[in-house]
């Protein structure tokens, strides 16, 4: 088996695909993207399966959230100290952490509030009344997680619907919509990795 091959398999792509790797992991993978077609075409491929936001079974949800609250409430993040959201993020928590931070000014259709840049990644708490309009990234992977509201993103060719506690990650130089259909706005942490 040859060495992009043994790469392709390795899993690495799909954690990427995920926005669960380390930045300098990331790099790694866009390198070898960059050298071999053959990971890119791996890459197109996993990412198209991987728009959708991934929902658990409800009977299995259930049971996880009731053990949690048995646990009590988890803590909040460290403002200073984020993680990193991925499919497995709880926005639960990422509420409770940016409860206190509020729009400081009326608005009309988009408020961004800055939550860390630096190292290849930026955060921010983004509200949206209305939409956004269309966008495609080329050298940084976009991601986000519901926290209020609802909504309908265009992403490529496919039309997925959110709400709080959805996560979607969006493949590279992929153009991409935001339309909110809950009367209130969408509230959501956006996450660039450069």
């Amino acid at each position: 088996m040859s060495k992009v091959q043994e790469f392709i398999n390795s899993g690495i792509l799909e954690e990427y695909c995920r926005g669960l790797l380390l930045p300098g992991e990331i790099q790694e993978v866009e390198r070898m993207a960059g050298l071999y077609p053959a990971v890119q075409q791996a890459i197109d491929r996993i990412a198209r399966t991987l728009t959708r936001p991934i929902v658990p079974e409800e009977r299995l949800k259930n049971r996880i959230l009731n053990t949690l609250d048995q646990l009590g409430e988890p803590p909040v993040f460290d403002l200073n100290h984020l993680p990193l959201i991925n499919a497995y993020s709880d926005a639960e928590q990422w509420q409770r952490t940016v409860a206190s931070i509020q729009p400081t000014r009326e608005f009309r259709n988009l408020y961004v509030h800055p939550l860390q840049a630096g190292s290849g990644i930026e955060q921010f708490l983004l509200w949206v009344k209305e939409d956004v309009k269309p966008e495609d990234h080329h050298d940084e992977r976009e991601s986000f997680l519901i926290l209020e509201g609802e909504c309908e993103c265009q992403i490529g060719l496919e039309t997925i619907r959110l709400r709080a506690g959805d996560y979607v990650d969006i493949p590279l130089d992929t153009e991409h919509t935001v339309r909110v259909l809950s009367p209130e706005p969408v509230k959501a942490i956006v996450q660039r990795v450069k």
